[in-house]
């Protein structure tokens, strides 16, 4: 599995990502969190507006999951967490699980919010009824360092949907990253 995100990392840079994330029971476990079962997959997320088609047909020789994200999407999402209030931004995002049949745009907020994502009200998916432990926050950027840490600052930084209507008016609203 190693090998494999080296290889789809050198893959990737023909598309130009804006970031490349590395989640889920691997980056878990690459973190040392054992979690209940050894990892099975390879989970990314990409953020580029260049579709990695190639890449996503490639076989690297286990099992990969490939989320590719436009720059706009990833963007919304932080700009969700930033000015809409809270049971606002939870309903798009809960929405767009349901709309999409995948709890992606959940874990990338997770991912952006950190370890305290519970605190905004994101809740753990449940597996068979019972509440999942795992977090979702635990990730490891592959690529793009320096912009994604740029997105989650401003994802974190809550001006509510009061400061909207100003940040917009100072110019300050659109994450010019």
């Amino acid at each position: 599995m190693l090998s494999a995100m080296d290889q789809i990392t050198a893959d990737m840079e023909d598309y130009h990502p804006k970031a490349l994330l590395l989640f889920g029971s691997l980056a878990r476990y690459l973190a040392g969190d054992p979690g209940d079962h050894p990892p099975n997959d390879v989970d990314l997320l990409v953020v580029t507006n260049n579709t990695p088609f190639l890449v996503m047909k490639t076989d690297y020789g286990c099992a990969v999951e490939l989320h590719s994200f436009t720059v706009q999407r990833i963007v919304g999402i932080a700009r969700s967490l930033r000015y809409d209030s809270r049971p606002a931004a939870l309903s798009k995002l809960y929405g767009r699980v349901l709309a999409r049949e995948h709890a992606i745009d959940i874990i990338a907020a997770a991912m952006m919010l950190g370890p305290g994502y519970g605190d905004f009200g994101i809740e753990q998916i449940e597996v068979n009824g019972i509440g999942d432990t795992r977090d979702y926050s635990i990730h490891r950027v592959l690529m793009g360092d320096s912009w994604w840490g740029r997105l989650c600052r401003y994802a974190t930084e809550r001006r509510g949907p009061w400061m909207r209507f100003t940040d917009k008016m100072a110019r300050n609203y659109d994450f010019d990253g």
